[in-house]
């Protein structure tokens, strides 16, 4: 005999859903996924959302960020964590601590990771040799020690800081400045700085104008009230020396410039109040003078008036007279002081600051802010290089997890640890239910369900999270037991990876046969619920019948009791029964025979079947059941066995965006790892029923048992004289076939003798 030779070669495969798939368990399978045709993996593609993964690891892996993870997206990862690492073991051993020297040296940029290493472990205390977990990685304050040296070029008002820093960060946030740091804290960053810090310089040279330019503060601290005060005169004079000039220019009346023709109800003060904002200031007299003793408009007299006795104005006037020319060296004079507060008005976030303010945020540190900026933003490489820092880490701890979810599906059968692929486990009708996936598209989900010939309850999971309620739908396959007692409205409960509980209840169901013991009793049932439909008819038909049977007679009863009017020449009619009395016995056969409705029909039911069995032999009845159970049952278990036998695994993952590469039949010992009745734990049983307990059941007395004997005894003497009468029915029908035939013969024998003696 012929010694098997092993097969050679670096690639491992193992048995896996009834075909060979890739063993990755060490180091060198990993680079084995690189070299092996993507043909023979398991899957080619998965939707993210059909994975229960870390999903900042998704994430990474799903280089394009579309959902969807392929194959050459999985090489790209294989091939980045194999340019970091030294070797890929720790990888294969699924280590959740990352450390310095597992890092390749000669890696293209690895010296800015291990920089971020070595900060995030002086940040925490720790040894180089001690490693970090990616839990350490993401940690914010971990990473960038206190939040501020992140490299974002961001500083946040922090206890940390000095208490002049402190304030200067608020004032400048005060005054619109403002940047979100990476930690999501609001900050300065120096572009914030640096403009706060020229519009404070500004507001700084305006105030030190006003104070060294005697042009500005004219009039000294009450400028600012003379100015708003010619301000809101200013136009209504410029409009009087207009009206008065383009009066000469046109050569028409000066008196029109009031509109004579605008008539105004005295009487109506909103009438007059418009009529007066539509006029001029005062009527013009002597072309480009003013007289502010003639009569002004009474809208404006009052605040001209005491706009005149200002040294804003009374120093051009003459008398009582302000020529245009004055009107004119009153604007220049108060001009500078225009300009320099049109300049403080800009809004700049610190208009509303006084001179003292200004002058004690110019004292703050604006340097050493600046200073703090520049060196956060050397760090940036570093806190970049802690993405990288952290992609490795994510790789080394979930990547052997994923590949054997993807190229292959060898933790889809581990009855121990669920897969990254199911969603949890439903808690249902005494069993466990694990082969649970994400459904988005219900309809287009129980579609393809349908050619996978996998039995599918559609289950809707929810929970109360604070004041929302959160909803999912879940697809759940039942590959073992029986479907009798799962139902559309069945509740129970869901617990996902995380243990977090859930409300379940079935919403609906993609009907397929489960098990082959539920294929063999299908037809059992199926001619149960035939016999007892047909019996259910053959009831209710002859109960109706007797009953309309009673109705007929009650009305005749009734119809006898009213007198007949006998008509002219015609025959007395014959005296009808005397009724019986009512009330008391009179109506007891009438109660007896309503009473015994049922009975009877049932009897009539028993005796029609009876009669119609009475000539039929048992072995043709059990030959006709077993007929009938045959007829009903054959096809639909061959059916069922058919559909069993070729549960497609494949289609029910591809129903879920996942690209499969093979189909894997579901095999009965397969269905048991996804539904399964738990095994009861061991300890004390006890067989009293609460229920004899709570609820005692009371003992028969003797004259009871006796007659419960009796009635037993005489039903089986019913049965015995029934069995017997069939019996003798039968014999006296064979005796009497058997008497025809000797008739005939004997009826032949004397002719054949007469024929003999002839011859």
């Amino acid at each position: 005999m012929t010694p098997v030779t092993p097969p050679t070669g670096k690639f491992r495969f193992r048995m896996v859903g009834g075909g060979l798939q890739l063993q990755i368990e060490k180091a060198a399978d990993f680079v084995n996924v690189l070299d092996l045709d993507e043909a023979f993996w398991a899957m080619t593609a998965v939707d993210t959302n059909a994975l229960r993964f870390d999903r900042r690891f998704l994430e990474f892996v799903d280089s394009d960020h579309d959902g969807i993870i392929r194959t050459d997206e999985v090489k790209a990862a294989l091939r980045f964590a194999k340019t970091y690492f030294t070797d890929l073991t720790a990888m294969a051993q699924a280590e959740s601590v990352i450390k310095i020297s597992s890092l390749d040296p000669q890696a293209p940029g690895v010296a800015g990771v291990i920089d971020c290493a070595k900060l995030i472990l002086n940040n925490l205390g720790r040894k180089a040799d001690e490693g970090l977990s990616d839990a350490d990685i993401r940690d914010a304050r971990s990473v960038t020690s206190f939040t501020r040296r992140n490299g974002d070029g961001v500083i946040t008002c922090e206890a940390e800081l000095a208490p002049e820093l402190q304030q200067l960060i608020q004032a400048v946030i005060a005054s619109g400045r403002m940047t979100v740091d990476l930690s999501g804290c609001d900050g300065v960053s120096l572009a914030d700085v640096t403009g706060f810090e020229a519009a404070l310089q500004k507001r700084l040279a305006l105030m030190d104008a006003k104070n060294s330019d005697p042009a500005i503060m004219i009039y000294g601290e009450e400028t600012g009230k003379y100015y708003q005060l010619f301000q809101e005169c200013e136009a209504l004079i410029s409009g009087y020396f207009l009206n008065s000039a383009a009066g000469i220019f046109l050569h028409n009346d000066p008196e029109r410039s009031i509109k004579k023709e605008f008539s105004a109800d005295l009487m109506v003060p909103q009438n007059v109040r418009e009529a007066l904002s539509n006029a001029a200031l005062a009527v013009p007299h002597d072309g480009n003078t003013l007289d502010l003793s003639h009569p002004l408009n009474p809208l404006y007299a009052e605040k001209l008036q005491t706009l005149a006795a200002t040294p804003a104005l009374s120093g051009f006037l003459d008398g009582t007279k302000l020529t245009g020319e004055n009107f004119r060296r009153a604007q220049a004079a108060l001009a500078a002081f225009g300009n320099w507060q049109k300049a403080c008005s800009e809004c700049d976030g610190l208009e509303k600051l006084t001179e003292s303010q200004l002058r004690e945020l110019s004292a703050l540190p604006i340097a050493e802010l600046k200073s703090l900026i520049e060196a956060d933003l050397s760090f940036a490489p570093v806190v970049s290089a802690g993405e990288t820092l952290l992609k490795l880490a994510l790789y080394q701890r979930y990547m052997k997890d994923f590949l054997n979810n993807f190229v292959s599906l060898s933790e889809l059968f581990n009855p121990v640890k669920p897969s990254h692929l199911q969603m949890g486990k439903l808690i249902m009708d005494g069993r466990h239910f694990t082969l649970t996936v994400r459904v988005k598209n219900p309809a287009e989900h129980k579609r393809i369900i349908k050619s996978s010939n996998i039995c599918v309850i559609y289950v809707e999971i929810s929970r109360q999270n604070g004041t929302k309620t959160d909803k999912e739908l879940l697809a759940c396959a039942v590959t073992s037991g029986t479907m009798r007692s799962l139902f559309i409205g069945k509740h129970g409960v869901f617990f996902d990876t995380d243990k977090v509980i859930y409300d379940a209840v079935i919403k609906d169901i993609s009907e397929q046969p489960v098990s082959i013991g539920e294929a063999f009793k299908a037809p059992f049932y199926q001619f149960a619920d035939f016999i007892s439909k047909q019996t259910e008819r053959i009831f209710n038909t002859r109960n109706a019948a007797m009953q309309k049977s009673m109705t007929d007679e009650m009305n005749k009863s009734q119809m006898a009791k009213v007198p007949q009017v006998p008509t002219p020449n015609a025959p007395a009619p014959a005296p009808a029964a005397t009724p019986a009395p009512a009330g008391g016995m009179g109506n007891l056969p009438m109660l007896l025979m309503g009473g015994g409705i049922g009975i009877a029909a049932l009897g009539s039911s028993i005796a029609f079947i009876a009669n119609s069995l009475q000539d039929v032999s048992l072995k043709t009845i059990f030959a006709v059941l077993a007929g009938i159970v045959v007829i009903f049952g054959g096809p639909s278990v061959v059916i069922a066995l058919i559909k069993i036998f070729r549960r497609n695994l494949s289609r029910f993952l591809e129903s879920c965006g996942c690209a499969v590469n093979r189909p894997m039949r579901m095999s009965r010992k397969m269905g048991l790892i996804f539904t399964f009745v738990p095994q009861r734990p061991k300890g004390e049983i006890s067989m009293i029923d609460p229920v004899a307990v709570f609820n005692p059941v009371k003992k028969i007395s003797r004259g009871k048992k006796a007659v419960l004997w009796i009635m037993i005894l005489l039903l089986g003497i019913i049965c015995g004289l029934g069995a017997a009468y069939f019996h003798v029915r039968q014999l006296e029908k064979s005796i009497a076939a058997e008497e025809q035939v000797d008739e005939k013969i004997d009826d032949q024998q004397p002719e054949a003798v007469d024929d003999q003696n002839n011859k």
